[in-house]
């Protein structure tokens, strides 16, 4: 039986502190799941892809993802969509689905790097997301956590089948939406080099 896939937003490239880790964050777009965000540790060559490809930068010579979606679209009509799952308890990985019906297997962040070059739609199985996903919590005035975006009550992270880089940001605590819009500050202005080397 076909799991329900559920639609992806990505938010964004963090830098994880102290380390200079390079983290995709997706989050749930369709309703009920706009507070589910999922942390994807991913290269620094990869960071940067994504992050040009949702700036909509063109590079003056063809990157290697630039290249891959234009053969894809030469050769296969274009990309339909993309999912990500979980392969084990601490790897991602990526499906391209093919508007020709072929599928291919590939590295979540290289599936992520296509995505948002093509505008296809990343999703996530359901139950792997509510598996790996944390939600923000929200500071109140007075000090207090208020609960999520979507009204119910905060979720911790899920112990059983959650990977190591959503346990590490939800010990951390998750982040808010201010900090979010901190961070795509930084992106609008980020050069490769901001991004460092990763330690992985």
């Amino acid at each position: 039986m076909t799991q329900r896939q559920i639609r992806l937003d990505v938010v964004g490239v963090r830098i994880e502190v102290p380390s200079h880790q390079p983290v995709v964050m997706l989050r749930g777009a369709e309703p009920g799941t706009e507070d589910l965000h999922v942390a994807i540790m991913v290269g620094t060559s990869e960071a940067t892809a994504i992050s040009m490809g949702m700036d909509g930068q063109t590079p003056p010579r063809p990157m290697t993802h630039d290249l891959l979606v234009e053969a894809l679209s030469t050769l296969a009509e274009g990309v339909e969509s993309i999912e990500i799952g979980l392969l084990d308890s601490s790897t991602y990985f990526g499906t391209v689905r093919l508007r020709r019906g072929q599928v291919l297997d590939s590295r979540a962040s290289d599936a992520i790097a296509v995505a948002v070059r093509t505008g296809s739609p990343i999703t996530m199985a359901e139950s792997t997301l509510r598996a790996v996903a944390v939600t923000p919590r929200y500071r109140t005035a007075e000090g207090g956590e208020a609960q999520g975006a979507a009204g119910g009550p905060q979720r911790p992270a899920s112990p059983m089948g959650t990977s190591p880089e959503a346990s590490d940001v939800a010990k951390r605590g998750p982040i808010s939406a201010d900090e979010i819009k901190e961070f795509q500050k930084f992106l609008d202005g980020a050069e490769p080099e901001d991004f460092g080397k990763s330690n992985s």
